[in-house]
This record gives C-alpha cells, structure tokens and sequence, in this order.
C-alpha cells in the first residue's frame, strides 16, 4: 500500500510539473547609463592625447625582468602604449556593443606621441571640427591623461620542521597596478558643455608558495597586469555613459490551449509582432476568463520586449483584472520598477 501510495503521489508530482501553464525565458535588458550624454551625440571619434614621448611597447619578458632584477620588490610608474590602446580599443568595443554608439577609432589615433605633453590641455576648437567632419561623428571622445603605477612586494617566511630541524619557506609575491585616467568629450553642437571623466582605481593581485618558481611561473606578468587595467578603466567609463545589458528572466504562458503551444515558438524567436496578432484574435474570442487572461498577459509580454512599456503595463493590467495570478502581479511590479528607472521624469509627473 505504502509503495502504491508513494508511486500514485510522484505520477500527480510529475503530471503537475508537465502541466506548469507558464515558462521563463531568458532575456538580455539595458540598463540605462548613469551619466547619459546629448541624444544628438550618436556617433564618436576616440583619439588619445595621452600617449607621448614617455610611452613605450617593451615587451612583456623584459617589463618582467626589470622586476625580477630588483628582486620583485619595485614602486614605479611605468608609461605603457599597450595599457593605454587596450583603454580606448575596449572602450570603443563597449560602446559599440551597448547599440547607443557608432564608433570610430582611426588608424593615427595618438595626436601627441612625437611630443612631450605631461597633462594635455583643452582641445583647440579647429582640431575637434576637422577631426569630427573626417569621420563624420557627432563628437571626439579623447583620451588626455593615462598613468599608471605598479607597485611589486615580495617576502618570504621561514618555517622549522620541530621532527628533524630542517627549514622550509614559504614565498609571497603580491602586486598593486594603480590608474589615472581622464577623458573629454567635445561635442561641437554644444561648446559650452564639455564633459570630463576623471578615473582612478587600483587593481591587486597576490599569491603564496613553497616553491619560488612555480610561484612566479603561475603568477601575472607586469604587462599583463597593465593590460587588465587598461580594461577596468574601459568598463568604468562605459558603465557611465552607455546602456548596460544584464540578463533576466521573463515569465510567459505556453500551456493551456493550442493557440498558446503553437506560438512557444515564436516567443523563442523573439518574433513579436506575428504572435501577438494571434494572442490579440484569441483574446477576442469568447474564452474562460483562465485563459484570456493568458493571451493578455503574453501580449505585455510583447510590448515590453518591443519596448512600449505603457502598453505592456495596461495589458498587464487587463490581465490582472480578468483574473488574478501572481505570477501577474510580479510581472506589472517589474514593469512598473522598469518605467521607474528608464523614465523617472515621467513618474515624477
């Protein structure tokens, strides 16, 4: 009995879960920038104005052996092309992925490296007119200032083995890569609002072992490290003025009806426009109020996934009234916290 019981439970268990009339599908959303720019400013030009004489390519065996000449026990500043070109390819990368920019990175992007320039002052006006009209970009995104800091530690404890009184060490090698960097942003159509970028952080890395070489074999190289801050410095500036995509979850009605199966499909294909006409013709028909509610809560879906927010809310709304689910008050929360975050004035008023 007990064995027929457990096998009856586990059938319902499994016919319930079979029958779940919802499904999630996942979906990348813009979050909208921290420090948006002009809406006019559609198109950049990235130049550096912070590459100079100063700036080398060592490469990155003779950067280390530097290091490892002192012992791995260096404080210094080191001016590296690479560091500073990995900020502006990335960065352009970023802002060309968010779908907010067109970018342009030219081939002779370093304005000042036959010069000696310590800080780089304003942009002359001329400059950023003929730099813009060249590659027809709205503005010039410039790089004016790049340092970085690398700051290499290296210890060793020694430890007495109390059995057979043999000595074993234990090797310690960290390292701080410290940047500064700054942009601005000349838009002709407005000379009056020129925007800086001031950014500065420092990355670090440590590590520990009983063998030196291994230790060292297995730790970051130098240029590796000023590499990796060229791009946190990228991702920094690009978290301020563009959109940032993360994935989320959106719950949509799959089960119920053959109208809502045959348009999975389409949900997975992310064609909107082709399954919502056949939500919309359905949710016209007399139906149970189970299931309109359905059509209805697919067709927010729809809306929202094309970007009409307004829409997708009053939908959710229809929805929600025709009959209650939790599922569908969830989902009118987010949408709600959504139109919140992208059109806050419109809250306000």
């Amino acid at each position: 009995m007990k064995l027929r019981l457990f096998c009856i439970i586990a059938g319902v268990t499994i016919l319930l879960g079979s029958c779940k009339p919802f499904q999630y599908l996942t979906i990348d959303l813009a979050m909208p920038e921290k420090e948006p720019l002009s809406p006019a400013v559609q198109s950049l030009t990235l130049v550096n104005r912070a590459v100079d004489r100063r700036f080398t390519d060592d490469p990155a065996d003779s950067v280390q052996l530097r290091f490892f000449t002192a012992q791995f026990d260096l404080d210094s500043t080191i001016y590296d092309i690479t560091s500073a070109d990995t900020l502006m390819q990335t960065l352009g990368l970023l802002l060309f992925e968010s779908g907010r920019y067109d970018i342009v990175i030219p081939k002779e992007r370093f304005l000042m490296k036959d010069s000696l320039n310590l800080y780089a002052g304003m942009m002359d006006w001329k400059e950023v007119y003929t730099v813009t009209r060249e590659f027809d970009t709205d503005a010039l995104f410039s790089l004016d200032f790049y340092k970085t800091g690398v700051d290499a530690d290296f210890s060793r404890e020694s430890f007495i083995n109390p059995e057979d009184g043999s000595i074993a060490h234990l090797y310690h090698a960290d390292m701080k890569i410290g940047y500064i960097a700054q942009f601005r942003l000349y838009y002709p159509g407005n000379k009056e609002d020129i925007r800086s970028y001031f950014l500065t952080d420092t990355l670090y890395w440590y590590d520990s072992g009983w063998n030196i070489t291994e230790l060292f074999r297995r730790f970051p190289y130098v240029k590796k490290g000023l590499t990796e801050a060229g791009i946190d410095a990228a991702l920094s500036l690009a978290e301020k003025i563009a959109p940032v995509w993360k994935p989320s979850k959106r719950a949509y009605f799959a089960g119920g009806s053959r109208v809502l199966r045959r348009t999975g499909s389409m949900v997975h294909d992310h064609d909107w426009e082709t399954a919502r006409g056949i939500w919309l013709e359905a949710a016209g028909k007399k139906n149970s109020a189970s299931l309109r509610s359905r059509y209805e809560f697919n067709i927010a879906l729809s809306y929202e996934m094309q970007g009409n927010l307004d829409e997708a809310i009053r939908w959710g709304l229809k929805s929600y009234e025709t009959m209650f689910r939790p599922v569908t008050y969830r989902y009118l929360e987010i949408l709600k916290a959504r139109k919140s975050l992208l059109y806050p004035r419109d809250e306000k008023d």
